[in-house]
């Protein structure tokens, strides 16, 4: 029996009283697009988690005041708050600081998102893991990489339209306002799940799935069982 090489790809042959079956994976495919997973679910988080939680990420920063911007909150130092030193925080889901960031409380409650793009990545994350070694469950790696995808690409336009829109007004007022690492880290993300992970998925698991299990019937009074793993 012959086998051709089939790079990053493993197959595996079952051999019965009954017939021949093979089967390949993509592990190699399906790890890089875990990893990708893993980069951009991260990325997600520490948007999450950004001021008033981790004071050096935020999305806005304006220096005129002092004020920094994040996901569930904001923190003012002591331009703003009247204090010598330190800082003061308001930490809410959705925060209202009008007339700079537009739609109030609404538009700043949905970066939950953010949030909840973070936590359905885990998931995915931890679902391609499995996949790799049961390609059975790539059905359910590729949904839930779908569905982290469209709630990033959701969070993506929030972040960017909210912040971008507070960005430009408060450089109207003079306040000298700065993109933060939070809004860098949610349009990576972003891009990585769009461009990098669902790609890779397609590839490791559709690919996979069309790919045929051959059986060939092998003539004998005896019954036996051979695997034979090959990897390229």
């Amino acid at each position: 029996m012959a086998f051709g090489r089939n790079r990053g790809t493993t197959t595996t042959t079952t051999t019965t009283g009954t017939g021949t079956r093979i089967r390949r994976r993509s592990p190699l495919i399906l790890g890089l697009a875990a990893f990708a997973v893993l980069i951009a679910t991260l990325f997600f988080w520490l948007s999450a988690f950004s001021v008033p939680f981790i004071d050096s990420i935020h999305y806005v920063h304006t220096r005129e005041n002092d004020v920094k911007f994040g996901n569930f909150g904001w923190c003012a130092g002591a331009p703003l708050n009247g204090l010598v030193a330190g800082q003061a925080c308001h930490q809410h889901v959705g925060y209202n600081f009008r007339p700079w960031i537009p739609g109030g409380k609404s538009a700043t409650g949905a970066l939950i998102l953010v949030a909840l793009t973070a936590g359905f990545g885990s998931l995915a994350f931890l679902s391609l893991l499995h996949s790799i070694i049961n390609i059975a469950s790539g059905a359910a790696s590729f949904g839930l990489t779908l569905f982290t995808t469209l709630l990033a690409t959701i969070s993506f336009f929030l972040v960017t339209i909210i912040f971008g829109t507070a960005h430009r007004r408060f450089n109207n007022d003079n306040l000298d306002a700065h993109y933060g690492a939070a809004f860098v880290l949610v349009i990576l993300g972003w891009l990585i799940y769009l461009f990098v992970a669902i790609p890779l998925v397609f590839l490791g698991w559709f690919k996979q799935r069309r790919q045929h299990t051959t059986t060939a019937h092998i003539r004998g009074d005896t019954n036996h069982t051979t695997n034979v793993t090959i990897r390229a």
